[in-house]
């Protein structure tokens, strides 16, 4: 289980660990940084939240 902040940060690394374009990587392991619009959501609603506290 991960330790998170809030339930958007929460939500964040969950996506992240299972999403995979965002676990992309190239031959060398190098993640490859993909774009991902359900991640560029939950980042924004994190960001969000901690303007809101």
């Amino acid at each position: 289980m991960i330790l998170a902040e809030t339930p958007e940060q929460a939500a964040l690394w969950d996506h992240c660990l299972t999403c995979p374009t965002c676990r992309a990587i190239d031959d060398k392991g190098a993640n490859l940084n993909l774009p991902c619009a359900t991640a560029a959501r939950l980042t924004a609603e994190y960001r969000q939240a901690r303007r809101s506290t």
